[in-house]
Parts: C-alpha cells; sequence; structure tokens
C-alpha cells in the first residue's frame, strides 16, 4: 500500500508541477469570475444526434451558466482572473461542445451553490462535489467521475495513520463548510464520543482554501479533502504536508450537478448521452491525465436519482 501511495504521488506531482506554471489558484472561492467558452474552443465537437436530445428552451438560450467553488485540481481559478480550468471545469467544456452549447462558469462559494442551483441563478455546477443522498433528493447529478477522500496532516504530525476512524479521536479536523468532508468529521467525532475517546473537534470553513490555511497556520490538526485535491496541495507545497489515506471512507460519485426543474429529464438523458460519447472517444481520460494523474474516470454515466425520480 504505502508503494502504491508513493507511487501515485509522484504522478501527481509531476503532472501538477506542470499546472503550477499556467499561474497560482486564488486564495478563496468566493468571487463570480465568469468565462464564457464556446464550442469550438473546448477541442470537442458537436454531435448531432446528441445535441437534438437538449431540451428546446436550453438550446435555444445557448449558454450554461455553471457555478464552481475553487477546488484544485478539479476547479482551478487563476489569481491574474484569467478563464478557470480544472479536470472537472474541462470535463463541462466538453459535455456542453458535443450538446452544441456554450458555457459561463460563475465562481462561487461552495457552500451557497446547491441553494443556488435550487433558486434558478445556475443551469448546472461542477467542481467534484459528491452525490450524497441528501443532494439528489434536490438535484440530479450526471456523473463521469469516482472520488475518495483522505486526510492531509503537517510533514511531523502525530497523526501517522488512520485505519480506524478512532485514529483521529482527539484531534481537530477541518472541512469545507457544507461538503461531504465535514460530515465525515462529525461522524468521526460522533463515533469517538461513542467510543468514550478523546473528543474530536470538527472546524468548517467557507472555503476549501481556508481550510489549507488553517491547516498551515497550525490552527488545526488535520483537513479532510478529496484525494485528488490533497494530492494538489502537496505538489504546491513543497513537503510541508503529507496524506493519510482514509480506507474507511466512502467512495463517491460526482459529476455535472443539474437544477430540478421540467427541462431536467430530458437535459440529463443529453449529458449522459455526451458524457458517454467522450468517456468512449477518451476525451475525459484525457483530461484525467492532464490534470489528475488519470484517476477517477468511471465507465459509464448515471443519472442520480434515476430517471423519472423527484
Amino acid at each position: 500500500m504505502e508503494r502504491l501511495r508513493d507511487s501515485r504521488l509522484v504522478r501527481f506531482g509531476a503532472i501538477f508541477g506542470s499546472i503550477a506554471l499556467m499561474g497560482s489558484t486564488a486564495a478563496c472561492g468566493s468571487s463570480t469570475t465568469g468565462s464564457s467558452t464556446t464550442a469550438a474552443d473546448s477541442g470537442a465537437k458537436k454531435v448531432d444526434s446528441i445535441a437534438a436530445m437538449v431540451p428546446k428552451s436550453i438550446a435555444e438560450k445557448g449558454t450554461l451558466t455553471i457555478a464552481a467553488a475553487t477546488y484544485p485540481p478539479a476547479v482551478i481559478e487563476p489569481a491574474n482572473g484569467a478563464t478557470p480550468t480544472g479536470w472537472d471545469i474541462e470535463n463541462v467544456r466538453q459535455i456542453a461542445a458535443v450538446l452544441g452549447l456554450k458555457v459561463n462558469i460563475k465562481i462561487a462559494p461552495f457552500n451557497g451553490i446547491i441553494a443556488g442551483l435550487q433558486a434558478g441563478r445556475y443551469d448546472a455546477a461542477a467542481g467534484e462535489i459528491y452525490a450524497t443522498p441528501e443532494r439528489t433528493a434536490t438535484v440530479t447529478f450526471v456523473t463521469n467521475h469516482s472520488s475518495t477522500d483522505s486526510l492531509m496532516v503537517p510533514v511531523g504530525s502525530k497523526i501517522t495513520s488512520a485505519a480506524t476512524e478512532t485514529d483521529l479521536c482527539g484531534h481537530t479536523l477541518a472541512a469545507a463548510l457544507g461538503s461531504a468532508e465535514a460530515a465525515l468529521a462529525v461522524k468521526v467525532a460522533d463515533k469517538c464520543k461513542s467510543a468514550g475517546k478523546s473528543a474530536t473537534t470538527v472546524k468548517t470553513f467557507d472555503s476549501q482554501a481556508n481550510v489549507n490555511l488553517a491547516l498551515r497556520g497550525g490552527r488545526v490538526d488535520a483537513a479532510v479533502s478529496s484525494t485528488s485535491q490533497v494530492a494538489y496541495v502537496m505538489s504546491q507545497t513543497k513537503g510541508q504536508f503529507k496524506l493519510v489515506e482514509l480506507p474507511w471512507a466512502p467512495k463517491y460519485k460526482t459529476g455535472l450537478v443539474l437544477a430540478r426543474n421540467s427541462d431536467t429529464e430530458k437535459f440529463a438523458k443529453a449529458v449522459q448521452a455526451a458524457t458517454d460519447h467522450l468517456i468512449e472517444n477518451g476525451e475525459l481520460q484525457k483530461i484525467l491525465d492532464k490534470f489528475n494523474a488519470g484517476q477517477g474516470l468511471i465507465k459509464k454515466a448515471e443519472i442520480l436519482p434515476s430517471t423519472g425520480s423527484n
């Protein structure tokens, strides 16, 4: 396991080192930067038979407004205000291109994205958002990726492994507000309490950048984040942090998150068809190879909840 982990992180470091040359990421994800991308810009081509599946109201509008919180390497917001990128942003651009649509990326705080979808402020959202039962009760996912969680700790931390949840008892854990990682940290705290162990404290922050700053500043002992996010930060911080695997943490499905309305069922099927097309022709794998060490591609897109459910 140690050898596999080290090999994975070496590959992450090599890939993310090249990403860093494109510009550093912004300090937080609370801006509302927008950027439009045409189908031609993305490299993918419109597929007429799939584009014909797009509901008329969306096709006539021609542009999807996509909410995303800064969360490298899924969502990378350059500090100079340039166009956001990252594996999930590029996935969205490719999918939209197949559908003959443009995208307008709106960088927003993570904890407001689902509410924004429900209020109709956005058509969809991206950024390695986990498909949890609580979320699929109110929004629809079209999956394109599989994610896992890990722990990030400073080099020299007393936390050297986490084979079980109770290995984290007595520590302070950080996670992004409203995230699945925050819920996971709360479950750890509850487990420690029920086992009669030292209390675990959970602190949440309004952005992943602030989670990482709290860890760097010594205000928390560890940060719970996606494995790809941990590896990205490690590649950018030159040996300040290390990854601790969480073998008991669940695996999550992620993908494009759609606002739920009268068009959702039809549009989800169009997005599913576009995603499957890009999985089959290898385009989504190319994006993951560039930004995410090739990790996380699924075999087929899935609509969650299943078509027809509300």
